[in-house]
């Protein structure tokens, strides 16, 4: 009988943000790097688009109004191509109207900007978390 050593790697669950305002984003990386996730930062939808089947990312967040191409864009972009991928839109203007357009463009969630960064951890992860600090 072989000595075999079998190990249980699990993988860290992986994320892909791009969101305009660097700050948010920064307390988004790190409420979601504290609780274990492996964090990605892009810069574009595009940018997005190309992380997510590289990395095999679980989740996006994506800011609604990013420059060139738009959340809104890059998120139903994404839930055609990736079925699978999970993806939450931060916005500013939460209203029906919006709340309509990321059920079409298959978003998981829309989160209001103002409710801070714990409340999409709190989407996500199912309970309330400080992400800044």
């Amino acid at each position: 009988m072989s000595d075999e050593v079998k190990t249980n790697a699990v993988c860290p669950p992986s994320l892909v943000m791009a969101h305009a305002d660097p700050g948010y984003e920064a307390a988004l990386a790190r409420g979601f790097r504290r609780l274990g996730w492996d964090v990605y930062r892009a810069r574009s939808g595009p940018e997005v688009r190309r992380l997510v089947p590289m990395l095999g990312a679980d989740l996006v967040i994506l800011d609604a109004d990013l420059p060139d191409e738009s959340g809104w864009l890059t998120c139903d972009k994404l839930t055609r191509e990736r079925q699978r991928v999970q993806v939450i839109l931060v916005t500013s203007e939460p209203g029906p109207l919006n709340h309509a357009m990321a059920s079409f463009v298959g978003a998981s969630a829309l989160i209001h900007r103002s409710e801070g960064p714990g409340r999409v951890i709190e989407e996500v992860c199912g309970s309330a978390v400080h992400a800044a600090g």
